[in-house]
């Protein structure tokens, strides 16, 4: 009778450890799957915020050449109107002139992101 009660004791005991061992298996992969959608959850918004980055960045850079093309013209607009169209010293520009430096100004504010 009591080699059973020691064989039961020694049972319980082991099924007790058993159970523990398997529990924080459990444990330790409930936690390695949260933390493994975290980590991609992380990642999908890192995707979505690079990819926005990443857009701004192209249509900076799209400006930025329409820009230098538009003041490419414009400055040579303003040199054809000082040759053929020389402005006397005590007289206002004349319209073309004016259009021409209005034109500037606005895409340099365009520039500045005003």
């Amino acid at each position: 009778m009591k080699t059973k009660i020691i064989i039961a004791i020694g049972v319980i005991a082991i099924a007790f450890s058993s159970g523990w061992i398997i529990n924080g298996w459990r444990l330790a992969a409930d936690s390695t799957t949260e933390k493994l959608s975290a980590v991609q959850a992380n990642a999908d918004h890192f995707r979505g915020i690079t990819k926005m980055i990443n857009d701004s960045a192209n249509e900076y850079l799209g400006n930025s050449e329409q820009l230098e093309k538009r003041i490419a013209e414009l400055k040579k607009e303003l040199a054809h109107a000082k040759k053929n169209h020389p402005v006397p010293a005590d007289c206002r520009p004349d319209a073309d002139r004016l259009r021409v430096l209005k034109n500037a100004v606005t895409a340099a504010n365009t520039a500045a992101g005003q």
